[in-house]
């Protein structure tokens, strides 16, 4: 059953401040480095001289970076609707790697790009998870929800995900101790990358906050919110001891009837917008 028709994908945001310090405060994180090995090049050896190269740096990026994003309007919107919005996460490893294989050869522009590129990578994953949200607020303006319900995975489903999970977990912290006792960099670095991975999915089917309305489901969580258009999904459905959104090639979404007040409402909503399979 095709969904009803929605708002423009580009809709605007309120002027948020935030989102261009941070913004400034990642892009600063990447410049300094490269400052940094600049100064060196150049000739400056002084400690307390490359200490102010850093600051500086950091300093005068964040301003520029906050006051160019704030000039550009809507472009924490667009980025939180395009795929790219994971970009700036994935962008910075390239310095955690180049950093830490060239300290010998760089010395602190090598220590410096390795740690910066860590912190850079966690801010440019709150600058997408941030860009998604405001791109969920700007579809969802106005949108007048359907139902609101909180609901996790059913109990079985649920321990099956913490099972795996904590596989996951034990793997990776053995594969980064190993790979420090051996010194070999790709496995402690394979480690670190899949160890958060195996925090999220340990997460995926804890009770979440979800609205059903004609522009899909959108999920809530404390900080962040996050839009499914209906076109995502398949189908949905019911068994005997949840409701089940169906997603081609990606986990399904598993709505526990033991948390759903009146799943029959909930189910009436979702019949709107998808065919049960």
């Amino acid at each position: 059953m095709p969904p009803p028709s929605s708002s423009d994908d580009t809709g605007s945001s309120d002027s948020d401040p935030l989102f261009g310090v941070v913004t400034g405060i990642y892009l600063a994180l990447l410049a300094a480095p490269l400052a940094v090995f600049a100064a060196v090049r150049a000739g400056v050896s002084g400690s307390g001289v490359l200490y102010g190269v850093v600051i500086g740096t950091l300093t005068v990026v964040t301003g520029l970076g906050w006051l160019a994003t704030a000039r550009v309007e809507g472009v924490d919107v667009r980025l939180g609707g395009s795929r790219l919005r994971w970009l700036p996460a994935l962008a910075p490893a390239v310095y955690v790697v180049a950093g830490f294989a060239s300290i010998a050869a760089t010395g602190v522009a090598g220590f410096l790009a390795f740690f910066f590129g860590l912190f850079a990578v966690l801010f440019g994953f709150v600058l997408g998870v941030m860009a998604r949200t405001r791109h969920t607020i700007a579809l969802t303006a106005g949108v007048e929800p359907d139902c609101e319900f909180t609901a996790g995975w059913p109990k079985r489903a649920r321990r099956r995900v913490h099972l795996v999970a904590g596989v996951l977990l034990a793997v990776t912290a053995a594969g980064f101790i190993a790979g420090i006792a051996t010194n070999r960099i790709w496995l402690q670095t394979a480690s670190q990358i899949l160890f958060p991975l195996g925090l999220v999915f340990a997460s995926s089917g804890e009770r979440r906050t979800y609205l059903v309305s004609a522009v899909g489901i959108e999920q809530r969580m404390p900080v962040a919110r996050r839009l499914f258009r209906w076109d995502d999904f398949g189908g949905y459905t019911r068994t005997a001891d949840a409701i089940s959104l169906h997603r081609p090639r990606r986990v399904d979404f598993r709505f526990a009837l033991a948390d759903l007040d009146d799943s029959d409402a909930i189910e009436r909503a979702i019949e709107r917008y998808l065919s049960p399979s």
